[in-house]
């Protein structure tokens, strides 16, 4: 990290890291809750395949590291990705659940296909 410019571009990555990141909280609806909730949630997934990456990265240039803001800049790019895939994924459910509501419909149970597919009668296995 010797220039100006890729001090400057780190930086972006880590405050878009952040700002991807932002969500509020599902009970309380805090910002900073649900944003440290999401990057709690992350974070596992992030640290693994920064892991893998440089594993490969180092195999391919014969054992040699990258520097440590090369792989700063890995972790923040798939942290962005899968903060990105998150929030499609939870406000596609969050519309989902108003739209449910909307139509008066319960609320989706852990089965889609049957919604009444409590058990009536025990079973008995011989």
């Amino acid at each position: 990290m010797k220039t100006f410019r890729e001090k400057f571009t780190l930086i972006l990555t880590a405050l878009a890291y952040l700002v991807f990141h932002i969500r509020t909280g599902p009970t309380t609806g805090a910002i900073i809750g649900g944003t440290i909730e999401q990057l709690l949630t992350t974070a596992p997934y992030c640290i693994g395949f920064t892991f893998v990456l440089v594993a490969i990265i180092r195999y391919i240039h014969g054992g040699q590291r990258p520097p440590w803001d090369r792989i700063a800049r890995i972790f923040f790019t798939i942290g962005i990705l899968f903060a990105f895939y998150f929030a499609l994924y939870e406000y596609g459910d969050r519309a989902y659940q108003e739209r449910m509501k909307k139509e008066g419909k319960p609320p989706a149970t852990e089965s889609m296909f049957y919604q009444d597919d409590g058990l009536k009668e025990p079973l008995y296995w011989a």
